[in-house]
C-alpha cells in the first residue's frame, strides 16, 4: 500500500509575471504548479547531493585526461590482447 505524505498549505507572493511563467512550466512537464515546485525542490535536493559528491578533477587527473585524449586522436592501434602488448602500444 502506497504511503501518503501529509500535505499543508503555503501561501507565496510572487510577481504576476513570474507566477505565469511558472504556470507554463508546469503545464509543459504535465504538473499542477505545486506539483511542478515540489519537483524543482526534489530535483535541487538531488542535484546538490551528487555536487557533494563530485569532485573537480587535480592536475594530475587533467593530465592523463590530456594524453588519453592524445593516444585516441592518432591513428596508433592500442592492443589489449595482454596486460604486457597493452602498455607497449601505449608507449610505457
Amino acid at each position: 500500500m502506497e504511503k501518503t505524505l501529509e500535505r499543508s498549505t503555503l501561501s507565496l507572493r510572487l510577481r504576476n509575471d513570474i507566477k505565469e511563467k511558472a504556470k507554463k512550466f508546469a503545464q509543459k512537464e504535465h504538473r499542477s504548479l505545486s506539483n511542478y515546485i515540489e519537483f524543482l525542490i526534489l530535483k535541487e535536493e538531488k542535484r546538490q547531493k551528487y555536487s557533494e559528491v563530485y569532485r573537480e578533477p587535480n592536475e594530475e587527473t587533467f593530465a592523463a585526461m590530456e594524453e588519453a585524449r592524445k593516444l585516441t586522436d592518432t591513428d596508433t592501434e592500442i592492443d589489449l590482447s595482454s596486460n604486457e602488448n597493452f602498455l607497449k602500444s601505449m608507449g610505457l
